[in-house]
Order: structure tokens, then C-alpha cells, then sequence
């Protein structure tokens, strides 16, 4: 299973995460369209396109407002993924008091991305914080009519899609069997049939709400196991309306009140994790590869081998956006208090990467979270097994500078072994300091002829298989690997390491930015 997770993670892994969730949600709304049309869907379709219209058309428009409000630039698509999930929910009609609702729901979802806010990250999800409000007139508002076994192959195919794209398979899984089974088994108490029982669970909220919604990156705690208990959450908070449906006025706990009950223990978890950013000094690593060093406006809170979010509004960006996931190469304690990233520049360039390059000493950016769980057991005893290939590097080099100052603070030192896969023996990120830090080191280059002197306890190999890692890696079976570089790469190191015996492997996708 984890081998063609692997492979899908190889396929969609130049994708950026927004943009995967967009493509998702408007494939299931084409389907929902022409199932409408050729009569297969329940829904009407002229209901469907009058909702769909309002939807986005609110949300785009919202959007903008909001941000000349917050005086903030908009975001196109993060508005259209809004629209998109309230078409996909609420109840489709031509009505204007229903179309009315829809487009409040919209505008009240975009506020609460600008006008909500703490530390610069927005708390709550956006569309479930619509439907909520507008669920409050007492109205019809959220049916969730994309739960339905006709749209259910293509919904499935979309969740596993984003949860593997964002790495978050895991939560996901739990947030469904088990909301799935505390639900079945509430209606199985009422002496409903199990088998029946589980069969109406494709068309209830579970799915839409776990894979396309309580996936959104900002909302998320960064621990993984902050993640897993949001989820539990969550899942319970679904069960309990068939247990106690208690209502208060027009206020009722419904699935999106779930979501965002989930979204205010993230943000208890995390603590506030944006800060506008301000450059202060770039420098070339390789002739391909260049750190930029930012100065955030408020202390920017990580653990190493964390990623932030960047935001870097530009004109004209491509299809893959104005965010990208760039891993932080300082250390937490930076003396200076700057957060440092790096990226590889080779041609053709993103837009993205062509602003990031352009960018001049001054200029700002915007990090919009700091998330991720690819970071070291707090266990110093256990032994571990860094493999990297060319960027990926990067959240090695943050770890091993903070365990230098772990180290000289009294700290035990730990069993490290560093794998670097690198492209050319002129293409080797952060060299110096990597033979400053005393590892013993395997160098995969093809050309290490030109390769400049090197520590006598580092050893050079032109391949990279387990027959040149079985030389220089000792009792394999014990170590932890931690794996980072492109998705590509993250299956044929895994092959690797399982046929040298490696028996615990945790990956971090360098995914293409």
C-alpha cells in the first residue's frame, strides 16, 4: 500500500495543494452537471448551474472586497475553491432566497480568511464558517448533496488524491472509519441492520468533509499527532447529533460546526504561526541553487525540519500559483532571528521562482503557516539514517544545526549517518558546512573526480543502491531513516533502504516547487 501511495505521491506531486483541491472539486461539479443533464443525478440542473453560477460568483467577488478591506491581495483560487465546496453543499435551487443564502454564505466565508484572523493565520474554514453562519437564519442551508453514491467513485478518487498530495493520509483515514463506525453504530443501536447501517454511510457528510475540507494546510495543527487527535475529534462531533440531537434556538451541531469546533483545538494546538516576512540577504549556494534569508515581523515559531508556506503574490503567475512549500534550512534558535529557505534554480523557472529570484533586499512576503511533522525523535539514543537527494537537503541542514546547539547545550550527541544524492559534484548544497559538522557522510555524485577534498570519514559512491549504503551504514535494521527529496525519489529510496534492512522509514517530499 505504501509503495503506490508512493507512486500517485511521484504523479501528482508538482501539483500544488490549492490548485490539486480546485482541479478535484471542479471535476466533481462537470460530473455532477452531466449526470444532472443525462438524468442520472436527483438534483435538477437548472438548480445545479443557477447555484453553481451564484456560488462563484459570490465567493470571486467576496474575495476581493475582503482583501481591499484588509487591504491584503486577493487570492483567485483559494475563492474559487470556496464557491466550489458551497455548491458542492448546499441545496441547489433557482430560488432567490435560496440563491440569496448561498451567496451570503460566500461573502461571510470570505470574511472570516481576512477578518478573522490571530497572528496573521486564519482559524477557521472558510466554507464551513459560511454554512455555519447562514445555518443560523434558521433557513435551509448545508444538504451536502454531493454525498451521494452516483458522485462517490470520483469523490474517493479526489479525497485519496489530496490526502496523499498533502500527506495527511493518515488522519484522514481515521476521521473516516471511525466517524463512519460511531455513526453506523448509533444507527445499528436503533436496531437498524449493520449491513444497512454501513450502507447509507456514502451518503452522509464523512468523506466530502474529511478529504476535501478538513484537509485545508492552514487550518491543520503541525504535529502529526495533533492531527490525529483533531480528527478523533471531529469524528465523535459527527457521531453525536444521532445520539443527542440537541438544538438551541436555530443553533444545532452540524457537520460544519464539527469541522470548526476541530479548527479552534488546531489553533490551540499550533499556536499562531504566520508573520509577513522581509528579505535581508540571499547568497548562491550552488551555480543552481540559491538560500534567500527572510526577517519575519513577529517571532516565527518552528521545529526543525518544519516547512512554511510562502506566499509571494506576482503578476501573470503560472498555473501552479503565488504559494509554494519551502522547508526551513535555520535552525529555531537562530541567532539572528531569520528564517532561511532554499531553492533549487533551473530552467525553465515557474513564475514563482522567477519572482523569488527577482526579489530585491526589502521586499516582502508573507508566511502563511508553519506546519509539518518530518522532524527528529525527541529518543536521542535511537540511531538514525538522514537520506537526501539535492534540495532536499534542506531540513537536514536545519536539524543538524539545531542538534549542534542541543549539543553544546549538554545535550547527548546522537548516532547520525547522512546519505546526499546529489547531481553534480559542482551542485552540492551547503557543502561546507556538511564537512564542518564531523558526520560520516555518503556523497552520491556521478562525476566525484571534480569533487574538492573531503573529510577522510566520508566516503563517495556513483550509485546510489544498496550495495554502496551497506559499506558505510551500520546495523541498518536499527536505525530510523528519514528520507527527503523529490517524490520520484522517495519510492526508489525506499526500495533501497528495505533491501538494506531499513525497517522504520519516514519520508518528506521535496515536491517541485
Amino acid at each position: 500500500m505504501r509503495l503506490g501511495l508512493g507512486r500517485v505521491d511521484a504523479v501528482i506531486g508538482r501539483v500544488p495543494m490549492l490548485r490539486l483541491v480546485l482541479l478535484v472539486l471542479a471535476g466533481l461539479s462537470l460530473a455532477a452537471l452531466v449526470l444532472s443533464a443525462a438524468g442520472v443525478l436527483q438534483q435538477q440542473l437548472p438548480a445545479l448551474v443557477a447555484t453553481l453560477v451564484t456560488a462563484l460568483a459570490a465567493s470571486v467577488v467576496g474575495d476581493r472586497l475582503m482583501a481591499s478591506l484588509a487591504r491584503a491581495r486577493p487570492v483567485g483560487d483559494s475563492a474559487l475553491v470556496t464557491g466550489l465546496i458551497l455548491f458542492l453543499v448546499v441545496f441547489p435551487s433557482t430560488a432567490p432566497s435560496s440563491l440569496a443564502l448561498t451567496a451570503a454564505a460566500a461573502l461571510v466565508a470570505d470574511a472570516s480568511k481576512y477578518l478573522i484572523r490571530l497572528g496573521g493565520r486564519h482559524v477557521l474554514n472558510p466554507a464551513a464558517t459560511g454554512l455555519f453562519v447562514v445555518g443560523l437564519t434558521g433557513q435551509v442551508g448545508s444538504a451536502w448533496w454531493v454525498a451521494t453514491p452516483v458522485l462517490l467513485p470520483l469523490l474517493l478518487l479526489g479525497v485519496v488524491l489530496v490526502a496523499v498530495r498533502m500527506r495527511i493520509v493518515g488522519p484522514v483515514a481515521l476521521l473516516v472509519v471511525l466517524g463512519g463506525l460511531l455513526q453506523a453504530g448509533v444507527v445499528a443501536a436503533g436496531g437498524t441492520a449493520v449491513v444497512d447501517a454501513l450502507a447509507f454511510l456514502p451518503s452522509t457528510p464523512l468523506l466530502f468533509l474529511a478529504g476535501i475540507m478538513f484537509t485545508e494546510p492552514i487550518t491543520l495543527p503541525p504535529r502529526r499527532g495533533q492531527r490525529y487527535a483533531e480528527a478523533a475529534l471531529v469524528a465523535v462531533l459527527l457521531a453525536v447529533p444521532s445520539v443527542a440531537p440537541i438544538t438551541i434556538l436555530t443553533l444545532r451541531l452540524t457537520p460544519e460546526l464539527a469541522l470548526l469546533i476541530g479548527n479552534v483545538f488546531a489553533l490551540i494546538a499550533a499556536r499562531p504561526s504566520a508573520a509577513g516576512l522581509r528579505l535581508v540577504g540571499k547568497r548562491a549556494l550552488t551555480p543552481t541553487t540559491v538560500e534567500y534569508a527572510f526577517e519575519p515581523d513577529r517571532p516565527l515559531r518552528h521545529r526543525a525540519g518544519q516547512y512554511l508556506e510562502l506566499h509571494l503574490p506576482h503578476g501573470s503567475s503560472d498555473l501552479r500559483g503565488t504559494r509554494r512549500s519551502l522547508t526551513i534550512a535555520s535552525a529555531p534558535e537562530e541567532a539572528d532571528g531569520t528564517v532561511r529557505v532554499a531553492v533549487r534554480l533551473r530552467e525553465p523557472l515557474s513564475t514563482f521562482k522567477r519572482a523569488l529570484d527577482d526579489l530585491s533586499v526589502g521586499s516582502a512576503a508573507r508566511a502563511v503557516t508553519v506546519t509539518g511533522g518530518f522532524t527528529l525523535p525527541d529518543d536521542r539514543r535511537v540511531p538514525l539514517l538522514l537520506v537526501a537527494s539535492g534540495i532536499g537537503i534542506t531540513p537536514f541542514v536545519s536539524q543538524l544545526r539545531h542538534d549542534a546547539a542541543e549539543v553544546a547545550a549538554g545535550a547527548p550527541p546522537r548516532d547520525v549517518l547522512l546519505v546526499d544524492r546529489v547531481p553534480a559534484a559542482a551542485d552540492v548544497p551547503y557543502l561546507s558546512e556538511l564537512m564542518a559538522t564531523g558526520l560520516r557522510v555518503l556523497l552520491v555524485c556521478p562525476d566525484p573526480e571534480a569533487l574538492p577534498p573531503l573529510p577522510e570519514h566520508w566516503h563517495v559512491s556513483t550509485t546510489f543502491d544498496a550495495a554502496a549504503l551497506a559499506g558505510v551504514v551500520p546495523d541498518p535494521s536499527a536505525r530510523i531513516a528519514y528520507v527527503s527529496g523529490s517524490p520520484a525519489f522517495l519510492g526508489t529510496a525506499r526500495s533501497v533502504l528495505t533491501e538494506l534492512g531499513v525497517r522504520r522509514i519516514r519520508t518528506d517530499a521535496f515536491a517541485g516547487y
